[in-house]
C-alpha cells in the first residue's frame, strides 16, 4: 500500500526558494593565477606542498583550476601537482602550496634523509632551470 502523497503550497514555496538560492559554479583551467594573498602561481612552478600528517614536500604544478560562482565570486583555486621522488599526483588548494626557492630555508627539514633529500635535490635542480624566460613561455598560452 502506498500512502497518499500530498504536496502543500508551503513545500512548493520552499523548493522554489531553495532553487533560487542555488548558484552554478564554473571551473576553468588556467596557466597562472594570483592567490588571495597576492602571490602569482604558474603551471610548471616548483613548490613546497603540504598534506596534513606529512612534512612539506617538493612538487611541480601540473594544472591550475579556478572555480567561481556565476556571480563571479571566487569559490576555490586548486592545483594538480606531481610530487618529486614519487609517481603520485594530488589536487591541493593553492593555500597548501609555497614557492620552493623563496621558502627553502623555512620549509627544508635538515633532519630528514633518504628519499626526502633526493626529492629536494631534484626539485632544486628543476627550480634553477625554471628561469623567468622559461616560466613566461610556459604561461603565455592560456588553455
Amino acid at each position: 500500500m502506498h500512502a497518499p502523497s500530498s504536496s502543500s503550497s508551503s513545500s512548493k514555496e520552499e523548493k522554489k526558494l531553495s532553487n533560487s538560492l542555488k548558484m552554478k559554479v564554473f571551473s576553468k583551467k588556467v596557466s597562472k593565477c594570483v592567490t588571495p594573498d597576492g602571490r602569482t602561481i604558474c603551471v610548471g612552478d616548483i613548490v613546497w606542498a603540504k598534506i596534513y600528517g606529512f612534512p612539506w614536500w617538493p612538487a611541480r604544478i601540473l594544472t591550475i583550476t579556478v572555480s567561481r560562482k556565476d556571480n563571479g565570486l571566487l569559490v576555490r583555486q586548486e592545483a594538480c601537482i606531481s610530487w618529486f621522488g614519487s609517481p603520485t599526483t594530488s589536487i591541493l588548494a593553492l593555500s597548501q602550496l609555497s614557492p620552493f626557492l623563496e621558502n627553502f630555508q623555512s620549509r627544508f627539514n635538515k633532519k630528514r634523509k633518504g628519499l626526502y633529500r633526493k626529492a629536494v635535490t631534484e626539485a632544486a635542480k628543476a627550480a634553477k632551470q625554471l628561469t623567468p624566460e622559461v616560466r613566461a613561455l610556459l604561461t603565455q598560452f592560456e588553455t
